[in-house]
């Protein structure tokens, strides 16, 4: 089956399938990760497999071949995914979010980026290089860092400083397509190996006015029409930091799943426990760490819920409600990675072993909790000002 196309019973399909094909997607994904891993982006297989069940397309509106899902879908799917891989849980939950952003840009911009079907996958970095205006549009050149994705992507949405009429400098998201940028090979970390943030460069790139998006209008909501598309419905910048958090979900998940497991099959060495499980201090820790998850997992489906909400009803958050749900992200952040640290903890060193899913998924989820976009302080910062009513405003993206 092509990569960039989808039967035509894969578009619109309802939540329950997409989560299902995500579950069902989880056995490729576990034999793949070391692969992941190893060479620093997915394999082809696992692209594939997941462009063909409409993954990346789960925010795209259905005219355009996409799933027109709702973020509570977006939550399951990637944590469903985030239990057996969390880099390829991530391409997808980014890539899905960078399709939903598309949807802020004009109509013209729509057609012209989901016209190259329904397996369109989106990279991209908002860190902004400099640009000038010229007739039509933008000349933007530089190197943007973290394009997640990058190796298998189609189109790019890369950030350019430019000042507007009055000279003020001004952020605005670039749609480019791939073939017009170059992808570095600089994506070496201890975790998150198989996401492929690798840098994308371009030099003297034009991209059209109708193709630029204001970084502001990711957080006010951006352009809108009557059509009523979930792609086109004024979620907010609170989307990016559920995307982020999503992935995160489904480690916790495989992290209490390991150690629930190894706790019945270990004995608590230096102690006359032939098992964990039969330890009092055991079954504490991972009570405390089940509910860890249980609240990480409530604040997440709080936020889901209240933006799908305010999406049907086509009304946007404002921004005490804003402030509200990215200081929920990065407190739920917190909750998960206490999880998984207790359940590293409970599985003890040998979940370092090079051998162990443990190491991995300790890795991996240290290195999510540390992405600029789930600093709990910044969102803490923020939600203090506003139930202060201090107007200083820190992120542009709430």
């Amino acid at each position: 089956m092509s990569i960039h196309a989808l039967p035509a019973t894969h578009h619109g399909s309802s939540s329950d399938e997409l989560v299902a094909r995500a579950v069902a997607l989880q056995p490729l994904l576990r034999r793949h990760a070391g692969y992941g891993d190893v060479n620093r982006r997915q394999p082809d297989e696992v692209i594939e497999a997941m462009t063909d069940a409409g993954l990346f397309g789960l925010l795209v509106p259905r005219r355009f071949g996409g799933q027109e899902a709702n973020l509570r879908t977006l939550l399951e799917v990637a944590e469903a995914l985030g239990e057996a891989d969390a880099s390829a849980a991530w391409v997808v939950s980014l890539g899905s979010v960078a399709g939903w952003l598309v949807g802020l840009a004009s109509e013209r911009a729509r057609d012209e980026v989901f016209g190259d079907g329904p397996g369109v996958r989106i990279a991209g970095s908002i860190t902004p290089s400099p640009g000038r205006r010229v007739e039509g549009g933008l000349r933007v050149s530089g190197r943007w860092p973290y394009a997640s994705g990058a190796p298998h992507a189609t189109w790019a949405v890369v950030g350019a400083l430019v000042p507007d009429d009055a000279g003020t400098p001004e952020v605005l998201l670039c749609l480019v397509p791939m073939s017009e940028l170059t992808v570095e090979d600089t994506w070496h970390t201890v975790g998150m190996r198989g996401t492929g943030s690798h840098t994308l460069a371009g030099e003297d790139v034009f991209v059209p006015s109708y193709r630029t998006v204001p970084l502001a209008d990711i957080a006010e909501g951006g352009y809108s029409d009557p059509s009523g598309e979930v792609g086109d419905q004024p979620h907010t910048g609170s989307v990016l930091s559920l995307s982020i958090l999503c992935p995160l979900l489904g480690l916790g998940r495989a992290a209490l799943a390991l150690a629930t497991e190894k706790a019945t099959q270990k004995p608590l060495h230096h102690t006359v426990y032939q098992r964990q499980a039969d330890s009092v201090g055991v079954q504490i820790q991972l009570a405390q760490a089940n509910l860890a998850l249980q609240t990480a997992r409530l604040h997440a489906l709080s936020v889901v819920d209240e933006l799908d909400a305010a999406g049907a009803r086509g009304q946007r958050p404002d921004y005490a409600v804003r402030a509200r749900l990215r200081a929920q992200c990065g407190h739920a952040m917190t909750q998960v990675l206490e999880a998984v640290e207790i359940a590293a903890n409970l599985y003890g060193a040998g979940g370092f072993a090079e051998a162990s899913p443990m190491q991995q998924v300790w890795r991996d989820a240290n290195v999510i909790a540390r992405h600029a976009g789930q600093n709990a302080a910044v969102g803490y910062e923020v939600l203090g000002k506003a139930l202060l009513d201090v107007p200083e405003r820190i992120s542009p993206t709430v």
